[in-house]
């Protein structure tokens, strides 16, 4: 058996063994190379593996621990004997998995580093009129590929719930039934085992029903392409993702409990009949604009800041207008037509940096709600694309009661001239918007060409400014302490001063660049390096 040690542990066990040791020299080759690393358990001593427990458990890495308990399961099965042949295999399987049965699963960790339980359903030994016998070992769970299936035929309604084990003759050689089950990656089930299941489970349970709600995820995640394939996408470490619960999209059926006759016949009388449940979640990235599938594990609650409102700077009447926004929203009346729109759109001119979107992210956090925020360059450039993707968006959005962001939406809002094709792409624009009843905000650097249609359709046009010299000194000393910059009253009103046009962007980004050069070359703060690293913004 091999042990998958994260590369982040590998260095900390280095330093805690015998230097000289065969596991030492393995880990060493290890060298600048990044990544996960296989080591036979074989290296290990008992002292060596309690270092390794114990890192695992101090770091949280999970799948590792429980790699560790099953290798401790398989040295301690009691009367474990080598398989002496093929067809003795069923029986040997028969009277390992019954014995001290809880529910007649295998656990098998995933790519993703999670525990996943699968039924043992029935097993046969089968001698074919060619080639050489074999051994088959069925299994069943609830799994994300099995979430979704629409297959009406009976022969057909466990589509994507089984898995199976084809054992061959060189497959036992050697080997006792616990080593042969780990040779294919499976481990009987144990209280730890249940115990963590049983977590995942109830998370599930609470998770999976909130349609529309938003979760950060970490570490991992599934995506699944056109012809059903699972393929691992992993998110680096100490990043997290914005995700939408879309369960709501599935048409989820789960099979619970499966026919236990090959066991019974076995005169085994308990267990070998509830089907375990993989609790992966379907949800939406907001950052991939795809579906992906997640496991419980690596989900973890989104808390909104309403607090945020007392740090966006912005001129009263626009403060006034969230505010209004925020505790009003459900006022707007319904348009004489049935099923016309009764939605909100609100559209944000202004110059690039001055806090347009900041209003919109700002705004989602305040009432507790997903900000959806689509480029409009995922929109497309013909009249077909716009309106295609633009549906799909405005659904999700309504689907998930959600805040949504059209980010530079200048194409498809310029007033309509000559031009056929943007012509039509307004037009297109304009139709699809017609019927969406949610929150919309759009931003533009557009200030006089906007096409009348679209003004006309908007509750609220906000007009953004470069910063007042009172909001230019509140700016620059909310980002200070958000960027940890050691900036005095002095400093902050030479600085608005010095950059009276600088929009909120320019301000963040210019004392990024300095605090990172003050402290590179240990020296405080002063007017004169945030002049100097204002050449390099562009800033005379």
């Amino acid at each position: 058996m091999d042990f998958e040690i994260p590369e982040s542990l590998v260095h900390p066990l280095l330093a805690m063994i015998e230097s000289e040791s065969p596991l030492a020299r393995q880990l060493n080759e290890h060298g600048v190379c990044h990544g996960n690393m296989l080591v036979s358990s074989k290296l290990f001593d008992s002292k060596s593996l309690n270092t390794l427990y114990s890192l695992s458990k101090a770091n949280n890495e999970s799948a590792l621990m429980f790699q560790m308990l099953a290798l401790d399961n398989i040295y301690n099965a009691p009367h474990a004997r080598t398989i002496p042949a093929l067809d003795q295999t069923v029986p040997g399987l028969i009277a390992y998995l019954s014995r001290d049965v809880i529910d007649g699963w295998l656990y098998r960790r995933a790519k993703d580093g999670t525990l996943l339980p699968w039924l043992v359903h029935r097993m046969r030994y089968v001698e074919p009129e060619q080639g050489a016998p074999y051994v088959v070992v069925d299994m069943m769970a609830n799994t994300m590929q099995s979430a979704n299936s629409e297959r009406t035929d009976p022969q057909m309604r466990l589509s994507g719930m089984t898995t199976s084990l084809v054992i061959n003759r060189h497959d036992i050689v050697n080997r006792t039934i616990p080593e042969l089950l780990a040779e294919f990656g499976f481990y009987k089930e144990c209280p730890e085992f249940k115990r963590e299941y049983e977590q995942h489970a109830q998370r599930f349970l609470k998770i999976q029903p909130r349609f529309g709600a938003q979760f950060v995820i970490s570490k991992a995640a599934f995506t699944v392409d056109a012809k059903g394939v699972a393929q691992l996408a992993r998110i680096v470490e100490g990043v997290s993702a914005k995700c939408i619960n879309d369960e709501e999209m599935l048409e989820r059926r789960f099979q619970m409990m499966a026919d236990a006759a090959f066991w019974r016949s076995a005169n085994v009388e308990t267990g070998f009949e509830k089907v375990p449940l993989h609790c992966y979640v379907y949800l939406f990235h907001l950052e991939w604009h795809r579906n992906i599938w997640v496991h419980v594990q690596h989900i973890t609650e989104y808390r909104y800041q309403p607090e945020l409102r007392d740090k966006l700077v912005l001129p009263k009447h626009h403060r006034d207008l969230i505010d209004i926004l925020t505790s009003k929203n459900r006022v707007f009346v319904q348009d004489f037509v049935p099923g016309k729109s009764s939605g909100t759109t609100i559209l944000c001119q202004g110059a690039p940096g001055l806090g347009k979107t900041l209003t919109a992210e700002v705004y989602s956090e305040v009432v507790g709600k997903p900000l959806y925020r689509v480029h409009s360059g995922q929109l497309g450039t013909s009249a077909a694309s716009v309106g295609a993707s633009l549906s799909g968006i405005l659904q999700r959005a309504v689907r998930w009661d959600s805040i949504l962001l059209l980010d530079e939406a200048d194409v498809y809002i310029r007033r309509r001239d000559n031009d056929l094709e943007h012509n039509a792409i307004v037009a297109e624009f304009l139709r699809t918007l017609e019927y969406f009843n949610g929150l919309l905000f759009m931003t533009t650097n557009r200030v006089d060409d906007v096409d009348d249609a679209i003004l006309s359709r908007c509750i609220a046009k906000i007009q953004y400014e470069t910063p007042s010299p009172p909001d230019a000194i509140l700016l620059w000393k909310l980002l200070g302490e958000q960027l940890g910059a050691d900036l005095n009253n002095d400093l902050i009103e030479a600085l608005s001063r010095t950059y009276p046009n600088a929009s909120g962007r320019d301000v963040k980004e210019l004392l990024k660049l300095t605090t990172r050069y003050c402290r590179a070359k240990e020296i405080p703060l002063s007017e004169e390096a945030f002049r100097m690293c204002a050449l390099f913004r562009g800033h005379a």
